[in-house]
């Protein structure tokens, strides 16, 4: 059996707001999420990206798959944060802490 760990919402939008690694590479994570059409999405390699909306307003998300070169494969996919299931491996508490 797998055990995983269980990540606050809280921790899982600080890091995925890190773009980069403290060397200048970027930064890779993986995320399991639900599509807006209820279809179960998951990216094994991904990186953040933009989206033409204001975001933080909608408490949306977007990640770019990418292959191992970091190179862009497929579309980017739009993520409403409170459809994360998983984030780099650990199981997401989808509630925010007071003050968020």
């Amino acid at each position: 059996m797998i055990k995983r760990r269980v990540t606050e919402l809280n921790a899982v939008l600080a890091d995925w707001d890190e773009a980069k690694l403290p060397n200048g590479q970027d930064k890779y994570f993986s995320v399991a999420f639900v599509s807006k059409k209820g279809e179960f999405r998951f990216v094994k390699r991904g990186r953040k990206t933009g989206l033409r909306m204001h975001m933080k307003d909608n408490d949306m998300k977007a990640v770019q798959p990418v292959d191992t070169d970091g190179m862009d494969i497929g579309h980017v996919y739009p993520v409403w944060i409170h459809s994360i299931i998983f984030y780099s491996g650990n199981v997401v508490m989808n509630l925010l802490k007071n003050g968020n």
